[in-house]
């Protein structure tokens, strides 16, 4: 039996500031406060608490087609509307208003690559796009819902087309369908052929895409483009050339002698290229494995005459550093954030202790689960305070958060940490006027993923789907590595909403070699001991991403719990706390954890001595 003294003193034996994940160290020989390989689906609060993450909404109607979102991109207009381009199903996607609208369809490619690009002539945006051809695509954004037709007219929902007229004369696409018109009188479009009577009134009215063939150049395959200044980079994976183009033209690639600013332009570098960031305001080409290019404009006048010269600066990194692919480049502030072709997330910025530029991993603490991941397909996005690293593969995202504030004598102060893989199933994740979504991996769908509100994931099926969250710790030695320590108590404190399913499994020894005890701390059956609920802190009260916007719902209610479990009398070296669920609607925080772990006097430890 465990000394009785021994079951109740908890002092000095309970964890109650807690740290982030780390996968990467020996989870037997780390800070007993961090998560560590096992975690998912589990996030440090604001609040300091650790918590299941909130389940994935649903934007738009359901779809259980098979089929990925490959590519993806928000496009933020210049003329206020939001237009989301998605990449499945073998077509190109305009989604406008969480409906979803035909493009382009019978697609044979399903990586496309977009950037937005200024047309000074029409005085709003367009749309560039490539997709590994030899072509360019341009869509204007040209939309509208149809109000009524004829024979030979579209007439146009005037509210929705009144900051995109469409062209004297053109084609349009209407729920897959091309129509040619040659003329058009304010939201009016005559002489349409085919005959348009037979599309029903509020279907969307598209602007077609345009097609450029081979631009910027013949049999050059273009990967992706990135628009600086408003001249467009285009660049492949098997080629060592760099295509820029005339600021007033992106067609235009044909570099004049002399250049003027604002000219095409055309870079040879020493390998093929990777992707292309921006940071101060210059290009940054990520070419071969180990390199990085920064390319800069000095102007001169030679007479009269003004031109420009083109300055390429290399920037070498170890080998394995150079980016591993184009939509693994993004930034955080003027630092470029990239996953290296080690599969370690770097930034490229100045840094208070370096002279030069720096290429520091932001990633050691999941380094060799980073290390053992497929990307084919993924992504790297920064949003706010988050950087997300995106594996379709295993489905897994990968989250770092840096939280900072000032403190009372004005420093600057920031917390760093990773947070345990969230198993999204994504392929991208981007911003949508302020709300974070995520594009599956599965079916043509979209979905919110914070401030949801709801403790499961949409589905295409409208089936509520649980998602299994695991809060693994690392080991509890006693500060005793040589040996042993009893205990016959586990605390756990927190918060939960009434029946959520939490259990509990404690690793006696490494992997539970010596024993595993489980158990539950809060069931429908066994319920835990709830303290008064609270509704969830409506916006302004708690920072976003902790709590949902106004959900003030009595279900979603969260009450406070300490739990004390009775155990079998534990002696071991060392032990690992787990805390699971893996049912719809099970929401909990863990906020401390302790057991009355103490010295063992009942068995000695065996060891086997090597006698010299």
């Amino acid at each position: 039996m465990a000394k009785a003294d021994g079951a109740k003193n908890f002092e000095f034996k309970i964890l109650s500031e807690w740290g982030g994940y780390n996968s990467a160290r020996d989870k037997t020989n780390i800070a007993e406060n961090l998560m560590v390989s096992g975690s998912q689906n589990i996030y440090k609060k604001l609040s300091g608490t650790l918590a299941v993450r909130e389940g994935q909404q649903r934007r738009g109607d359901a779809n259980s087609t098979e089929s990925p979102c490959s590519s993806e991109y928000v496009w933020n207009t210049s003329w206020g509307a939001t237009y989301t381009l998605v990449i499945s199903n073998s077509r190109l996607y305009a989604v406008i208003d969480d409906t979803w609208y035909t493009l382009l369809a019978s697609l044979t490619k399903t990586r496309y690559v977009f950037d937005k690009w200024w047309n000074n002539t029409l005085k709003k945006d367009v749309c560039l796009f490539v997709n590994g051809t030899d072509d360019m695509f341009k869509w204007g954004g040209g939309f509208g819902l149809i109000s009524s037709t004829t024979v030979n007219t579209i007439v146009l929902d005037r509210t929705i087309v009144a900051s995109v007229l469409p062209a004297a004369s053109g084609t349009v696409v209407v729920n897959g369908t091309t129509y040619t018109y040659t003329g058009s009188s304010g939201s009016t479009l005559t002489g349409v052929t085919p005959n348009p009577t037979g599309e029903a009134n509020g279907s969307g009215v598209l602007e077609t895409v345009t097609t450029h063939t081979n631009t910027p150049a013949t049999d050059f395959l273009s990967d992706f483009i990135k628009v600086i200044n408003n001249q467009a980079y285009v660049g492949s994976y098997t080629s060592r050339l760099c295509y820029i183009s005339k600021n007033t033209d992106y067609t235009n690639y044909t570099v004049p002698t002399p250049r003027a600013p604002g000219d095409p332009e055309l870079l040879t570098l020493d390998a093929t290229l990777k992707g292309i960031g921006v940071r101060q305001g210059k290009a940054h080409i990520g070419y071969g494995s180990s390199s990085w290019a920064v390319v800069s404009f000095n102007d001169i006048t030679v007479g009269s005459t003004l031109t420009q010269q083109t300055v390429v600066s290399p920037k070498p990194v170890a080998l394995g550093q150079a980016p591993y692919a184009h939509e693994f480049i993004d930034n955080v502030g003027d630092n470029i954030i990239y996953l290296g072709q080690d599969q370690q997330v770097r930034s490229f910025g100045d840094f208070n202790n370096l002279f030069t530029s720096g290429y520091p991993s932001l990633s050691q603490e999941i380094a060799t689960e980073l290390a053992e991941e497929t990307f084919t397909n993924g992504s790297l996005r920064c949003i706010g305070e988050y950087l997300y690293v995106v594996s379709p593969n295993s489905g897994k995202v990968y989250l770092r958060q840096e939280r900072t504030s000032v403190d009372f004598n004005g420093n600057i102060v920031a917390e760093r940490l990773w947070h345990s893989p969230f198993i999204w199933n994504l392929t991208h994740v981007d911003d949508l006027n302020g709300t974070v979504i995520g594009f599956s991996n599965a079916n043509p769908q979209i979905y919110n993923l914070w401030d949801t509100g709801q403790w499961y994931d949409d589905s295409p099926s409208d089936e509520a789907l649980p998602y299994s969250c695991v809060l693994a710790l690392g080991y509890r030695t006693n500060n005793r590595r040589q040996g042993l320590q009893l205990f016959d108590k586990m605390f756990t404190e927190g918060y939960i909403t009434e029946g959520s399913p939490l259990n509990f499994s404690i690793n006696y020894d490494y992997q539970g070699s010596k024993n595993v005890v489980s158990g539950v701390i809060n069931s429908i059956a066994q319920p835990t001991t709830l303290f008064s609920g609270e509704s969830p802190a409506s916006l302004g009260d708690s920072s976003l991403g902790d709590e949902s916007l106004g959900d003030s719902e009595e279900e979603n209610s969260i009450s406070k719990f300490k739990n004390i479990s009775s155990l079998p009398d534990v002696n071991c070296f060392e032990f690992q706390p787990i805390f699971s669920s893996d049912e719809a609607n099970a929401r909990w925080e863990i906020l401390a954890v302790g057991t009355n772990a103490d010295k063992s006097d009942l068995q000695n430890a065996n060891f086997i001595i090597n006698k010299i």
